[in-house]
């Protein structure tokens, strides 16, 4: 069973990768700033594990490159015994490991490392971890990375993301932004909308995100209209306002289609300790599978922890697709189980197969991609073991989840 997860891990390596999900900024201010083990290895989600198991500082602190490393490494040295085993350090460690050749990270090999590192960082960067040892063809970004000159990274908009908390100020910051873009003023605030998406896919952008949880009580387009002019009269109040941002979210959702955009949800874990996850269920995101039929939506996370709720989701509704965007490295154990419970229940055209989800580290997407072959492998190799698939479908799978589906879906 094991030369199989080998020969089939051998043959992804070999695929070309749409990463559908990442917070990357501009190559620039990657290799302009601080780097070691704090910024590109043991960083972002590593961090969640490591306030989680007790951590008792802000833990930028182990950024900061005004403090030695030796005494910053002895800070976080106590927890890296509780956190080892993690999928996200599990991730961290891949990458040391192929990337810089450290087999493992201790007391002697972290300065080692963090000299390797900052060796490694010059222009090429980029080209050299995502492009030649990802193999990844296309990221869709989330960042302030966007690469119009050739079309690598192309951006996911979050713009829309927030708007049930919009204020007066910051709709009229929107407002004039847009009506100078336009050339002149908005009669409808259908109009209003719809500039602004042709705007979103001017800039590039293949989607728009939201989070689970997204208020389906919504005002009526006529009452949206009222605010609408009362807001441009300066008489809108905190209320109606939030109505109004409500009822733009919705008003995207409803109109990406006819500006060929993807509405991708967050669902699921949150990225940090002390955030609300309960309200990011996938099964609040069913009504609106069913109000926006012709609208297609990419759900992120798997949903963890509600996988089989979100396997249901990928069955019921034509118009829904799954995506595995950080499950590799929240739980790789838990993503080999729900895969073969997704393959017993929606179609597989319908299952994106990676995203690193890294907001600062490109090594970092490398150790969320080996991990994602290896989870993948892992569950296809069971049913290939019961002769329920042979090895050349499991290839097929995996060549439509990292590369095809995505592609088709978003269209880039």
């Amino acid at each position: 069973m094991n030369e199989i997860i080998r020969d089939l891990d051998t043959e992804m390596q070999k695929m070309k990768v749409i990463d559908t999900h990442e917070h990357l900024p501009p190559e620039e201010e990657i290799i302009s700033t601080n780097a070691d083990i704090f910024t590109r290895i043991y960083c972002q989600y590593s961090m969640t594990s490591v306030v989680s198991a007790g951590f008792g500082y802000d833990y930028d602190v182990l950024k900061n490159p005004e403090i030695p490393l030796e005494e910053r490494w002895n800070m976080f040295k106590p927890y890296l015994w509780a956190i080892k085993d993690t999928g996200y350090a599990r991730a961290a460690q891949i990458a040391a490991r192929d990337l810089y050749d450290i087999e493992d990270i201790n007391d002697h090999t972290y300065r080692l490392l963090s000299e390797r590192i900052k060796e490694a960082t010059s222009p090429g960067l980029y080209d050299r971890i995502l492009k030649k040892k990802c193999n990844i063809e296309k990221i869709l970004n989330q960042g302030t990375w966007v690469d119009n000159e050739t079309g690598y990274s192309v951006p996911v908009c979050r713009d829309f993301m927030h708007l049930s908390y919009l204020n007066e100020s910051w709709m009229r910051s929107i407002y004039e932004d847009l009506k100078e873009k336009h050339g002149g003023d908005f009669n409808r605030a259908k109009e209003l909308v719809d500039f602004w998406l042709r705007e979103t896919r001017r800039n590039g952008s293949v989607g728009v995100k939201f989070n689970a949880g997204l208020p389906t009580d919504v005002i009526e387009d006529a009452e949206a209209q009222s605010i609408f002019e009362r807001f441009r009269n300066g008489k809108a109040d905190e209320k109606e306002m939030s109505c109004f941002g409500i009822w733009i979210m919705h008003k995207v959702i409803e109109s990406a289609p006819e500006h060929n955009l993807v509405v991708a949800i967050h669902c699921g874990l949150n990225w940090r300790c002390w955030a609300d996850f309960v309200s990011l269920n996938p099964t609040s995101v069913v009504p609106l599978l069913i109000k926006y039929k012709n609208t297609v939506f990419d759900l992120y996370h798997g949903g963890i922890p509600w996988v089989r709720e979100m396997a249901v989701i990928g069955n019921q509704y034509p118009n829904a697709n799954l995506n595995l965007v950080w499950c590799h490295q929240i739980s790789p154990y838990m993503t080999v189980q729900m895969l073969n419970e997704w393959i017993d229940l929606v179609p597989a055209n319908k299952i994106l197969g990676f995203g690193g989800d890294s907001g600062s580290s490109p090594e970092k997407t490398y150790g969320a991609l080996a991990l994602a072959r290896e989870n993948i492998a892992r569950a296809l190799v069971v049913r290939i073991s019961r002769g329920e698939m042979t090895e050349e479908r499991a290839l097929d799978l995996c060549k439509a989840w990292f590369y095809d589906n995505p592609k088709r879906i978003y269209g880039c």
